[in-house]
């Protein structure tokens, strides 16, 4: 999956700033950097589009689905890469687990109801959807992604 920007908001930035920077005969200095930010607007559009595509097929609820998918892919995630102070509470469950825990159920659902998405950042939830999208697709539904998004 790819994620892209149109680059006429960006020439037009440039020309505009230029301009600009040369009537003041300054230098324009433009710095290239991997943008650092939680989840983008389109991602969390996709997630949900998403979210609604595979909850129709199974005929469950996306808030059902949210959680599912949350539980079997986004706390693996957060657990591999450290996130907050998930992985020490993941680790605090599957004690509750090991040691057969009557309230290890509930705690479960607990913690998959509080995870949240919003803590990802763009790698991550790029992570998030992939597996989604691979799991939807080995489930045997086909997850339609908007042209702009493509």
């Amino acid at each position: 999956m790819v994620f892209y920007c149109d680059i006429s908001p960006v020439t037009n930035f440039l020309n505009v700033n230029h301009a600009k920077a040369a009537n003041e005969g300054k230098p324009l200095v433009v710095l290239i950097a991997p943008q650092e930010k939680d989840r983008s607007k389109a991602q969390n559009r996709l997630y949900w589009m998403w979210l609604n595509q595979w909850a129709k097929r199974q005929g469950k609820d996306k808030d059902y689905e949210h959680l599912f998918f949350k539980k079997n892919f986004l706390a693996k995630i957060y657990d591999c890469d450290d996130v907050g102070q998930y992985k020490k509470t993941f680790k605090a469950v599957r004690g509750l687990k090991d040691s057969k825990h009557p309230l290890y159920q509930d705690v479960t659902s607990g913690l998959c109801e509080l995870m949240s998405t919003t803590d990802a950042s763009t790698v991550q939830l790029t992570e998030y959807l992939n597996d989604i999208h691979a799991f939807c697709n080995k489930n045997g539904c086909y997850l339609e992604t908007p042209d702009d998004l493509k």
